[in-house]
């Protein structure tokens, strides 16, 4: 080797020396890294409550303390700044670092537009709590710290959360391809026929919960269509579950609707009507009774004959009923000029029964097309029903409710009739009810309809019809039906539609090519969005799918296997089939915590950032706010 020249020497002496004297000053300078920390834990005033405390403990002087405390961190800054650095930021970021176990990854969401706001008012408070001298001299450096925070933890969030999401795929790629989630070919199925669903393990389970099987589900329909078709066990559980549920759901179905449209205590809504019906006229003819053989007042009698003398044609009416009911005569003659004659004192019944030919007969005349006619008889009819009320206030209230019984009579005709006809005009007439017995009776009558209808062949039809909101009978149903009760209604109703279209769908059809495509798919965990993915570019997938196809794992499912998934998808314990679902292996586990720690750095990086980012930014501010003042 050669000499070194004499310039050599000295540059080496030099340097020598240079680090001679960095090794003292550094050996002289006490390091401060907890106090260091403490200021960006405390936003800058971790040297003021030190002071303070020390100040109380010694007796010395506040101001003089302070000033050794800050000393000692600017020696320590000056001599060692990449370190002062690191500690002061990282005590800003401990709090969110530690809390992360508790919060267990389920804090609100950090977007860019939060870190920003955090990192504005974390960035703001050091500001503050940095500056020395007064209010004046601290408020000065605030806006400063608020830019510079809001722009460095915006930054140093965002970053983070960038890094955790590329691990997070990464981790859930590894998760993926060491055996998808399950311990078994069986819950590696099943959990690929519920990615299909885009439902979670919990939405799943409420759905079986709430009278829901997977097997049902329509998006994996070609699925457990594939699966029956292979036989064995599983065709015979698959079967006989959807054979089972096709009535059982809609029966509930049904059921759920009948309770609050018609009496549950009835065998059937049309044999409560009657029931009702027959004891309304047992107490109708009860109430009437009370005026038979009771003589009418003689302000009645007079309207009587009167409306006798107008209305002729009633007469005939009244005398048939009388000869039927009591083999007697009339208790009248009219003369051929129009004069009535009594042979005995008519009874208040008597005078009711001829009030109401009269007003048969008003309404066949307006049938018969001769309004004015019948408007006239009708008045007549009017004018003695009014002198019966006021004479014989009883039997107004004994006819009131024979109205109401016939009124909630023919609201249940026309439930009856709802399905029929011009949907619009059907929804007009049950709008115009407004009396609470004549809609429980249109109610009823559009149950009694509905109760005839599922007993014949159309019974499948109507359930999908009643469940679809756009058909005549889903539009009515929707309409009549009490409006708290209804969501659970139309859910039994969905449920019974699912049920319907499974048992059609995949135990009364051949195997299609979507059928087939999905056969070979089982067993190799491959699923659509996989593929979807892989036709996209991400090379994530295309790895994840060569795996998947290459793997010695892959084959055909067991007798036995296809059993246990049969099991599964027709199963109804949620407990059951959400641990089928849920992902337990160890490499979850470590994406769930490393989720978790993402976030928590996240919240850490965005107070790391804002102290950064306040730094060099609130002594700007308070220079510039110096400097204006001073003009």
């Amino acid at each position: 080797m050669a000499e070194l020249t004499a310039a050599q020497r000295a540059a080496l002496e030099a340097a020598r020396a240079r680090s001679a004297a960095r090794a003292e000053e550094l050996a002289a300078t006490p390091t401060q890294r907890v106090r260091t920390a403490a200021q960006g834990l405390t936003f800058g005033t971790a040297d003021e409550i030190e002071a303070g405390v020390r100040s109380m403990a010694t007796g010395r002087p506040y101001q003089e303390v302070l000033d050794e405390i800050r000393g000692g961190i600017k020696a320590y800054q000056q001599t060692r700044p990449g370190q002062a650095l690191a500690y002061e930021i990282g005590g800003a970021a401990l709090p969110a670092l530690v809390a992360a176990p508790f919060t267990g990854g389920t804090s609100v969401p950090m977007t860019l537009g939060r870190m920003a706001g955090i990192g504005a008012m974390q960035g703001g408070a050091y500001a503050f709590g940095t500056g020395e001298g007064g209010a004046t001299e601290r408020l000065a450096r605030v806006p400063g710290g608020v830019a510079g925070g809001a722009v460095g933890g915006a930054v140093g969030g965002a970053a983070v959360r960038a890094m955790g999401g590329a691990l997070n795929v990464l981790t859930d790629s590894a998760r993926r391809l060491v055996g998808r989630r399950g311990s078994s070919i069986v819950e590696n199925e099943i959990q690929r026929l519920v990615e299909q669903t885009g439902r979670t393990p919990d939405q799943i389970a409420d759905d079986i919960i709430n009278g829901r099987i997977l097997a049902e589900n329509e998006t994996i329909r070609a699925s457990v269509r594939r699966l029956f078709a292979e036989g064995g066990e599983a065709s015979r559980t698959i079967r006989e579950t959807l054979e089972r549920r096709e009535p059982q759901t809609r029966t509930e179905a049904m059921e759920q609707i009948r309770t609050y449209l018609s009496d549950v205590a009835e065998p059937s809504a049309l044999q409560a009507q009657r029931r009702g019906e027959e004891a309304a006229r047992v107490a109708e003819r009860a109430a009437y009774s009370r005026f038979e053989g009771v003589d009418a007042p003689n302000e009645v009698v007079k309207a009587l004959e009167d409306t006798l003398r107008r209305v002729p044609a009633a007469s005939k009416e009244v005398a048939e009923a009388l000869q039927a009911s009591t083999g007697r005569a009339p208790f009248y003659t009219i003369a051929e000029d129009g004069a009535v004659t009594f042979s005995r004192p008519p009874t208040i019944a008597e005078a009711e029964r001829v009030r109401r030919a009269v007003e048969n007969r008003a309404s066949a005349l307006y049938r018969e097309g001769m309004g004015g006619a019948g408007e006239a008889v009708a008045g007549a009819g009017r004018e003695l029903r009014e002198v019966i009320d006021l004479s014989v206030p009883e039997l107004a209230t004994a006819r009131g409710q024979a109205a109401a019984v016939r009124a909630n009579r023919d609201a249940f005709e026309n439930g009856q009739r709802a399905l029929v006809g011009d949907v619009n005009e059907r929804l007009m007439e049950f709008s115009r009810l407004t009396d609470p017995a004549a809609i429980q009776s249109y109610r009823a009558g559009l149950m009694a309809a509905l109760e005839a209808r599922s007993a014949t062949g159309s019974r499948q039809s109507m359930i999908r019809n009643l469940a679809n909101e756009e058909t005549k009978e889903g539009m009515i149903l929707r309409a009549v039906f009490p409006q708290d009760q209804l969501e659970d209604a139309l859910y039994a109703l969905e449920t019974a539609s699912r049920s319907q279209a499974a048992a059609s769908g995949i135990l009364g059809q051949s195997l299609t090519a979507e059928t087939l495509l999905e056969g070979s798919r089982q067993g190799m965990g491959v699923s659509a969005s996989d593929v979807l993915d892989t036709l996209s570019g991400s090379p994530i997938a295309a790895a994840r799918v060569a795996f998947q196809l290459v793997r010695p794992a892959t084959r055909n499912l067991s007798d036995a296997e296809r059993a246990r998934i049969a099991q599964l998808l027709v199963s109804e314990n949620p407990d059951l089939v959400r641990r089928a679902l849920t992902d337990e292996s160890a490499m979850a586990a470590l994406q769930q915590y490393i989720s978790q720690f993402v976030m928590a750095a996240t919240r850490g990086a965005t107070s790391a950032g804002a102290t950064a980012g306040a730094m060099p930014a609130a002594p700007i501010s308070e220079a510039t706010a110096t400097g204006l003042l001073s003009q």
